[in-house]
């Protein structure tokens, strides 16, 4: 089944979360980072959980999904992350009427969502899918990608960034502007300027827009 890799933006939109163990918190607390309105529907005792409602920073019905509950509201996505197959199935029915999508943490194939593993460097993130084939291997690539990747990959992506800004001041053609940086990228010169002191970096770079003008 192949899936389209996207984000989705979640910030201050309401996010159901059944079921209240390690892999539900992994899901809340990723959430929350993306400014979810997060409810959570467990009856498990939990310090975690308690913490974040005391902080108002979500919503515990301390109970379970019953057979007769129904989704309140609207959620923008629903997480099934219970231990019960038959719970986290009806879970997926209800979704499916309602036009919700839902991931379900112990049914890949069943998910209209899958989460990645992701490796943030800055303000670049890599996530990793494996269609639910692989969840060892993702986060062994993830701790892979984070180790050989290292810090330079948001320096270098800074440098980047700070170059573009200072390149539209300068240089107004949007196609000479995208052939400098893509030779720059290709050449090393991004990589090698990152790893520079800054002052070494900034004097290389006023040396360099100097010469494009």
């Amino acid at each position: 089944m192949k899936f389209m890799p996207v984000g989705i933006r979640l910030a201050g939109k309401p996010v159901l979360v059944v079921g209240g163990g390690a892999v539900g918190v992994r899901k809340i607390r990723t959430l929350l980072l993306c400014g979810a309105r997060v409810t959570v529907v467990s009856p498990q005792p939990s310090r975690i959980l308690r913490r974040l409602a005391d902080a108002g920073k979500i919503i515990w019905k301390k109970r379970a999904f019953g057979p007769a509950d129904k989704i309140a509201g609207r959620p923008a996505v629903i997480f099934a992350c219970t231990s019960s197959e038959s719970v986290n199935r009806r879970l997926g029915r209800l979704a499916a009427s309602a036009g919700i999508w839902i991931n379900r943490a112990d049914s890949p194939n069943d998910s209209d969502v899958h989460v990645p593993s992701v490796a943030r460097f800055g303000g670049l993130t890599i996530a990793i899918f494996s269609g639910g084939l692989g969840p060892a291997f993702v986060k062994y690539l993830r701790k892979r990608l984070e180790r050989e990747l290292g810090s330079y990959v948001a320096s270098e992506l800074r440098l980047l960034g700070n170059l573009r800004r200072r390149l539209k001041k300068h240089i107004p053609s949007a196609n000479r502007r995208k052939r400098i940086l893509t030779q720059l990228l290709k050449d090393g010169s991004i990589e090698r300027l990152a790893r520079r002191p800054a002052r070494e970096r900034e004097m290389s770079l006023r040396s360099a827009l100097e010469r494009w003008k």
